[in-house]
């Protein structure tokens, strides 16, 4: 088993950071290698099950791939579980960042350190179980696409997750131009180029579905029908909480911004001006004894505080953006461990 510690972060020009360009014109699914990433927080119960059952996945096609699991700063033995897991298991690369940054930092983590000619992802809970990756193998090697998401045949989250998965949605329809038939989800499988382009994408708050939307040639997208299991042992991390700051990551640190709040500040304009007639209308034709100041504050109270909330997501947006310009990494890189 080898240690390596490093004295700064990995930067995205890892291994599949730039890469040439593979032609995939007559191959079959046995021609590539495949990288699973992994990114795990406070998984410890899952860990030894998920390394078998991909392993028992790839071995029976006769596949050659790699695990990429990335430990993001869990609290409980997840870390001393992966490496017991990982020291006698050529296939496994496992990462453990500093601290906690959060589930995307650690799949792009995980994305730049891989090394196969095509990458899925999977969440370590079980909930996708890892026997269904090759509906999105077989696809993606025979059609040449790069980037095929999972759309589960019933999806197993609770309410709060699956209303955050519609206002996620919609906002990547808005911002990354997703179209409105194509399902997002946590499983996918991208080629090694839009991988590439995704690494050396400038964001210290990387949002890797938008990352994979805006990095891949719509022509070659697709859903793939898979199977989603219910959860069965530690809780969910994926809280409210995390919702919100997905959202707002999503929002605060694309440039689509600013044209989002110019259409609610034109929208905020013609809404002023129709109350405005409304209440002039009501005051000199229908006998209002309402003073006649009264629409003129509504208005003005209205407008301000329409006002006061967009230069708050402004300078939101600024701050995010000054962030992103200093920093060189979204993650840091505590240790790697590699099975022998």
């Amino acid at each position: 088993m080898v240690v390596t510690l490093l004295q700064s972060p990995i930067e995205t020009s890892a291994p599949n950071a730039d890469r040439n360009h593979v032609d995939r014109s007559g191959s079959s699914v046995r021609d590539f290698k495949y990288s699973i990433v992994v990114p795990v927080f406070n998984g410890a119960d899952k860990i030894e099950e998920l390394f078998r059952r991909i392993a028992e996945t790839f071995n029976s096609k006769n596949c050659r791939y790699e695990i990429v699991i990335v430990n993001d700063g869990s609290t409980d033995n997840t870390w001393a579980t992966i490496t017991k897991a990982a020291a006698n298991n050529p296939n496994i690369t496992a990462i453990d960042l500093t601290r906690n940054f959060g589930q995307h930092p650690a799949v792009l983590c995980g994305l730049a350190n891989s090394t196969g000619d095509y990458v899925l992802t999977i969440d370590a809970d079980l909930q996708n179980p890892p026997e269904e990756l090759f509906k999105l193998i077989e696809p993606a090697v025979e059609k040449k696409l790069e980037l095929i998401f999972a759309k589960f045949t019933k999806k197993q989250h609770a309410f709060y997750r699956r209303l955050g998965s519609h206002v996620v949605s919609y906002l990547n329809e808005v911002i990354f131009a997703k179209p409105k038939d194509l399902n997002i989800s946590n499983v996918r499988i991208m080629s090694k180029d839009v991988v590439a382009r995704m690494c050396q994408y400038p964001t210290a708050f990387p949002y890797i579905n938008g990352l994979a939307l805006r990095c891949s040639n719509p022509a070659k997208r697709e859903n793939v029908l898979v199977e989603h299991h219910k959860r069965t042992g530690s809780d969910s991390t994926y809280t409210p909480v995390r919702i919100a700051r997905l959202v707002c990551t999503i929002l605060f640190n694309y440039k689509e911004l600013p044209r989002l709040i110019s259409n609610i500040g034109y929208g905020t304009a013609w809404f002023s001006f129709v109350l405005a007639v409304a209440f002039i209308a009501k005051h000199y034709f229908l006998s209002s004894l309402l003073p006649e100041f009264t629409p003129i504050v509504v208005v003005m109270a209205f407008c301000n505080g329409i006002l006061a909330l967009l230069i708050g997501v402004l300078g939101a947006f600024s701050a995010r953006m000054s962030e992103t310009l200093s920093l060189s990494s979204s993650y840091a890189i505590g240790s790697i461990v590699k099975g022998e």
